[in-house]
C-alpha cells in the first residue's frame, strides 16, 4: 500500500472546520475526500476555461485552481485513518473502470456556472457502495460524510448578479464535450481549516472479486 505526501490542488468547497478537536495524539480530526483521478489534459482544459471567463468579465483570477470530481467528503480521527484507508482501498479495488462524460454548461441560478458530469449511473453506484461504509467516514454521528447529489466542474462561482446574468446568456448556448476513463481514485487529506490537500493514497480500480481483494489486502 503506497502513500504520498505531495501537495494536491487546493481550494475546494469544503465544510466548516470541525471544532471539537482533542489534543491527545491520534484523536486529531482531519478532513478527507475521495476524488476521481482526472487526466491532466482535462484539468488543463477546465483551467483555461476558468481563465478565459475571468478575463472576459474582468474578474480576479480564481485562487481555486483545483479540478476535482469528489465522490465523498468527510472527517475522521487520525487513530482510525489506517482502518478507513484499508476499507476504502478494498472497496475501490472492486470497482470496474468506467467512462466519465461531461457535456455543455449548467448554472446555479444567480451565482454559478458549471460543467455537469453526465455519467450518473456509475457514479451513483459508487456513492451507494461508499454509503455502506459511512460509519468509517465520520468521527461521530454529528458529523456525517457529504455525498454530492450531482458531480460538476465549476467554471465560475459567487458571481455578482449583473455578471451572472450576462454570462449565462452566452454560456447557456455554448457547448462542451469531454470524456475520460476512470481507472483510479485519490484519497486526499488536510488538517481541518487548511487550504492545501495532500494525496494520501492512489487507489486503482481493478474489478477484483471480494475474496481476491481480501486475500491481497490482508495476506
Amino acid at each position: 500500500m503506497q502513500t504520498a505526501t505531495r501537495t494536491y490542488e487546493h481550494g475546494v468547497n469544503g465544510a466548516a472546520p470541525y471544532n471539537g478537536l482533542f489534543s491527545m495524539p491520534g484523536y486529531q480530526v482531519y478532513e478527507y475526500q475521495l476524488v476521481l483521478a482526472i487526466p491532466d489534459t482535462i484539468k488543463d482544459r477546465i483551467r483555461k476555461l476558468r481563465q478565459q471567463f475571468s478575463e472576459q468579465y474582468n474578474l480576479p483570477v480564481p485562487r481555486n485552481s483545483a479540478v476535482m470530481i469528489p465522490l465523498v467528503k468527510f472527517r475522521q480521527r487520525q487513530l482510525l485513518e489506517e482502518k478507513m484507508r484499508s476499507s476504502l482501498h478494498q472497496l475501490v479495488m472492486g470497482w470496474r473502470p468506467f467512462t466519465v462524460n461531461m457535456k455543455d454548461y449548467k448554472s446555479m441560478p444567480t451565482h454559478s456556472i458549471y460543467i455537469p458530469v453526465t455519467s450518473k449511473s456509475a457514479l451513483q453506484q459508487c456513492g451507494r457502495e461508499l454509503k455502506s461504509m459511512q460509519h468509517l467516514l465520520r468521527p461521530d454521528t454529528s458529523h456525517n460524510p457529504f455525498f454530492p447529489l450531482e458531480q460538476q466542474l465549476i467554471i465560475a462561482a459567487k458571481l455578482p448578479p449583473g455578471i451572472y446574468e450576462k454570462a449565462w446568456q452566452q454560456y447557456a448556448y455554448r457547448h462542451f464535450n469531454a470524456q475520460f476513463m476512470v481507472d483510479a481514485c485519490l484519497l486526499l487529506k488536510r488538517k481541518s481549516g487548511e487550504q492545501h490537500w495532500q494525496i494520501l493514497q492512489r487507489m486503482e480500480l481493478k474489478d477484483m472479486p471480494v475474496g481476491v481483494k481480501q486475500g491481497m489486502l490482508f495476506a
